[in-house]
């Protein structure tokens, strides 16, 4: 085992967001994180995003993928997890270290 950490998070607002697309909260909660961790897109070794529903909600499953989409990073072919744990989605994306300490991708 080696080393990691999470070094940014971002989330958006809690609520019911009906005015709002899936691609503006995935894109406004992707920024806050690269912005908390002061670092550039270039730097990011793996996508993890807390989500709860969309599978219901915008007939969409993939939703990691689909904001690497959004985001303009596609062409890396970065791993993209989601992760979902109910309405503390954004706290269960605390396992995101496994990944790296298991060697998956370096995580910073």
């Amino acid at each position: 085992m080696r080393d990691v950490a999470v070094i940014g998070v971002g989330e958006t607002e809690f609520g019911e967001l009906w005015d709002r697309s899936f691609r503006d909260l995935g894109i406004e909660a992707g920024l806050k994180a690269i912005q908390d961790a002061k670092i550039a897109s270039e730097d990011i070794d793996a996508i993890y995003i807390g989500n709860m529903s969309a599978g219901k909600f915008i007939d969409q499953e993939h939703v990691s993928a689909l904001v690497a989409d959004y985001a303009g990073l596609a062409d890396r072919h970065l791993p993209t997890v989601r992760v979902e744990g109910g309405g503390a989605c954004g706290a269960a994306g605390s396992s995101v270290a496994a990944a790296p300490a298991a060697g998956r991708c370096s995580g910073g």
